[in-house]
């Protein structure tokens, strides 16, 4: 909740930055995570409205940025999507399984997002805040829709879920 902090430099030799770190930073514009950080924790950068973009030091073995969005270096993990970020549409790269939680929370610029099939898991509060998005269809794939997945989405008015999902939490 330091809504004035603008930007941050975090040192080599931090190796985890714990879960909601930086929620509710709402000014803070970017930032780059060093080589040295092997876990970063759910909603760290949940409510950063300002946020456009998440760099990764070059040798990171565990996490990378693709376009300003935050991966796990396989890219098989959307972990964060700068909720500052502009552009009514996003496509998820191909390689995406897994949706972290809180991964889009307060993207409020987007309109669309494109969820690729290869996607099994998505988490909680995913999309919470999303208060643009108008509609949205779940992958095949997906057996299990995390809580609070579309919390706080008003112009939500589609979901298309599979006959796979077994658990909306």
């Amino acid at each position: 909740d330091c809504s004035s902090l603008t930007g941050i430099t975090i040192p080599d030799g931090v190796t985890s930055i714990e879960e909601g770190a930086f929620d509710e930073c709402e000014s803070l514009t970017s930032i780059t995570i060093p080589a040295s950080v092997t876990s970063i924790g759910d909603y760290t950068f949940s409510g950063c409205t300002s946020l456009t973009t998440i760099a990764v030091g070059a040798g990171n073995v565990n996490y990378t940025g693709f376009n300003g969005v935050l991966f796990n270096k396989e890219k098989t993990t959307l972990h964060t999507y700068p909720a500052g970020k502009t552009g009514a549409s996003y496509t998820i790269p191909d390689s995406v399984t897994s949706i972290e939680a809180g991964a889009f929370s307060y993207c409020k610029s987007l309109t669309n997002i494109t969820i690729p099939d290869g996607v099994t898991s998505i988490g909680v509060g995913a999309f919470s805040g999303c208060s643009s998005l108008s509609s949205i269809t779940i992958p095949e794939g997906v057996t299990g829709i995390g809580e609070w997945a579309f919390r706080y989405c008003s112009s939500l008015t589609s979901i298309t879920i599979p006959d796979g999902v077994t658990s909306i939490g």
